[in-house]
């Protein structure tokens, strides 16, 4: 695990103090405080977990005013307060520990005035705490601040996100572990004042993107104000991947061609005789035997058998008479126009 170099008290108070004069030039340095009871406070931290400040003042009152009454929402299921708390972030689970809040309260005081927190110490407080289900550190840590002003860094997960990409904690530390790393460099009277500027940071939504990319791990509080200012600077543009060389093509791959061109092809074509006739067969293997005959000798043609065989013209049709002498045939229309003696 990579350890921060700033690791005396001295150096994260002053990294700490640098750090948050940095923000008020961002965020103001006015600071809201809570003037609540302790069940409201309770269900106030519910609600600002991993959102801002104005958020859960607003998710808050807008719970206070759909219901009845405390007893009312804690009777309801945890559907009906998601949907009453859905702009904030996981609402789902902040309906379940409201809930699981009022039900712990009610079922210790029958009443929902839980005053008697603020007269305990921080021991007791702590075990009050562990009673009840499904509270996270923050809630725990956010209670034990503003109702017994304990010496402690409220950090949800949000803000160890944007505190590990900063570099204020090592990047390997959880919730609990990042809260005692800072509590030796912010001192009790600025709990309020860090904390709160760190949450505008965290949740500002300009930035959000910017606290999702990858912690660089060897960062450490020196790194901070750098980091802060490269914050502030707009993102590098990330360089694009070569482009991969194409395949080379073969020299036998054909492109293909689609189905209407194929079609046009087809039908442009001649059709094709299944065979040659006789006579052009004949006259083809009289070519080859003229190119295969030696030097002065010329091969003689075959005999056309199709030569041989006279044509009829019907069944009884009979062959013509030549005339006398190895003439002509007779003509046989002239022989009909002479007169009979």
């Amino acid at each position: 695990m990579v350890t921060a170099k700033a690791t005396k008290a001295a150096d994260k108070s002053l990294v700490c103090r640098k750090f948050v004069t940095s923000l008020q030039k961002l965020y103001g340095k006015a600071v809201p405080k809570i003037e609540m009871s302790v069940v409201e406070t309770m269900l106030f931290a519910a609600c600002l977990e991993d959102n801002s400040w104005s958020a859960a003042e607003s998710g808050l009152k807008k719970l206070l005013s759909t219901y009845f009454d405390l007893n009312e929402v804690r009777v309801s299921s945890v559907s009906e307060l998601q949907h009453t708390l859905e702009p904030l972030r996981e609402s789902d689970w902040k309906g379940l520990r409201i809930r699981s809040i009022l039900r712990f309260v009610f079922e210790s005081t029958y009443s929902y005035d839980f005053e008697k927190l603020r007269r305990q110490t921080l021991e007791q407080a702590l075990k009050t705490l562990k009673k009840v289900n499904d509270v996270t550190p923050f809630i725990r840590d956010f209670i034990l601040h503003e109702i017994l002003g304990s010496h402690v860094i409220c950090l949800d997960n949000s803000m160890l996100i944007a505190a590990r990409w900063l570099g204020l904690v090592p990047w390997k530390s959880d919730i609990n572990d990042a809260s005692e790393f800072l509590k030796g460099g912010v001192k009790k009277s600025e709990v309020s004042e860090f904390c709160y500027l760190l949450r505008c940071l965290a949740t500002d939504p300009k930035f959000l993107p910017r606290f999702a990319d990858h912690c660089e791990s060897h960062l450490s509080m020196d790194d901070v104000q750098d980091r802060l200012q490269e914050l502030q600077l707009p993102p590098k543009k990330k360089t694009p991947k070569p482009a991969v060389a194409p395949e080379p093509v073969k020299a036998d791959a054909r492109k293909p061609v689609s189905a209407a061109k194929a079609s046009e092809k087809v039908a442009a074509k001649p059709p094709v005789s299944v065979g040659k006739p006789a006579a052009a067969k004949n006259a083809d293997s009289a070519a080859n035997r003229k190119q295969d005959a030696p030097s002065g000798k010329v091969a003689r043609p075959a005999a056309d058998k199709s030569a041989k065989t006279p044509a009829k013209s019907g069944a009884n049709a009979k062959p013509a008479t030549r005339g006398a002498g190895g003439g002509k045939p007779a003509d046989s229309k002239a022989a009909a126009k002479k007169p009979k003696r």
